[in-house]
């Protein structure tokens, strides 16, 4: 047994319908109820039901739209127009982006300064963890944030970065996952944003840093999406399927946050930085590649490192055969992400306007944070070559 320790959210609920809850949970004096949202998520009238029981209990609500991946301009803006406003709730209601922005926000509230100086990687200050008050309701099953302590901000470009704002306290206070959000979804966003949760729950399973207790969620979040996932991408999804991916994208929220990452995220983290791709088609397109290197170097050079035997137990599970040997249990899983990279019709690295030339500047620039095989520059560069 290894020493560990583990942080998750003072409250999570989930269920579907479950959004009704968020009544109950505000404050009913006249403090100011900071409300994110994304655009889209707006016009369905699911909002419109739960805006207007809201306006039933005339909370005192400002909204605010969030548009794309927050960038520290975005986070700035807010919180100079409401710093000093009273706000006694931060409420985000959207996507990965829109949760982020929520985060942030109700960390900067209480901070002096603009965000880049707490970012890390880019600024030189430390968050002191004070926050507002911040409830969490993902409307897409995919970034997990819902239920991790830290806040992607980014701004693409040359010299750009995607970095984080991090803290233990800022896991949401509490995080309401209702997957009747996911109805709207279009098919190529719940693919993407599976692919991004489906590579955290697998990273962190096989992370050096994964515990018996973040296995076991992720394990229970994995046999969720081979369960259903395949049914999403082909728009077949039924509520279970719905209640299953969306239980496991808040499952990789709390392993990625106590397990960390791999080599998938290492590359990604750099490529949303310098291009504009969405970061699950990102993790879904260097998925395969990077699974299939990791796991040949482990057969080749360590046979019996526990994350290899993980990766077993998985290929056992999908193929339905415990008596199945190594390779073929590893060529079962492999094969199910190039399945779903095809059914998810993920295009190129190169079709995203990345530069066959620029792959050694991202090769250098990569990290395999805890993933069980460690990568050389050379070898990254292969695998963004394959991914070309």
């Amino acid at each position: 047994m290894v020493n560990f320790s583990f942080a998750a959210n003072k409250k999570i609920i989930f269920g579907w319908g479950k959004s009704s809850d968020l009544i109950t949970l505000l404050p009913e004096d006249n403090g100011m109820i900071l409300f994110l949202t994304g655009r889209s998520v707006r016009e369905t009238t699911y909002f419109e039901t739960l805006s207007a029981a809201l306006g039933e209990k005339r909370f005192n609500i400002e909204f605010v739209r969030i548009s794309g991946e927050p960038s520290p301009e975005t986070i700035n803006d807010i919180t100079a127009s409401f710093r000093d406003k009273s706000v006694r709730c931060v409420l985000a209601l959207g996507g990965g982006s829109v949760l982020d922005a929520g985060k942030a926000v109700s960390a900067m509230l209480c901070e002096k300064g603009k965000i880049e100086d707490y970012l890390e990687g880019v600024g030189n200050k430390t968050p002191s963890g004070e926050k507002i008050p911040f409830i969490a309701l993902p409307t897409t099953a995919g970034t997990g944030s819902e239920c991790t302590k830290n806040a992607v901000i980014s701004r693409p470009g040359p010299g750009g970065f995607k970095k984080s704002l991090r803290h233990d306290n800022y896991i949401p206070d509490i995080t309401i996952i209702d997957p009747k959000w996911t109805e709207s979804l279009p098919t190529q966003i719940a693919a993407s944003c599976g692919m991004d949760a489906f590579s955290q729950l697998l990273e962190s399973y096989l992370s050096t840093e994964a515990s018996p207790l973040t296995d076991s969620l992720a394990k229970t979040g994995l046999e969720n999406f081979f369960t259903s996932f395949s049914r999403m991408l082909e728009g077949n999804a039924s509520d279970k399927d719905r209640e299953n991916i969306s239980l496991g994208a808040a499952l990789s929220g709390l392993t990625l946050a106590n397990a960390g990452l791999g080599t998938v995220h290492g590359i990604a983290a750099v490529l949303g930085g310098l291009y504009t791709i969405p970061h699950g088609s990102a993790c879904g397109i260097l998925m395969p590649s990077v699974m299939r290197q990791t796991f040949t170097a482990l057969i080749d050079r360590n046979p019996t490192h526990p994350s290899l035997q993980k990766a077993t137990d998985l290929g056992k599970f999908l193929k339905g055969n415990n008596e199945i040997s190594t390779e073929n249990a590893v060529l079962t899983l492999i094969s199910q992400l190039d399945l779903w990279a095809d059914q998810a019709s993920l295009p190129s690295l190169k079709e995203y306007g990345i530069k066959e030339k620029d792959l050694k500047d991202v090769a250098e620039l990569a990290g395999n944070k805890n993933n069980p095989y460690s990568f050389s520059t050379i070898e990254i560069l292969e695998i963004l070559e394959n991914c070309y």
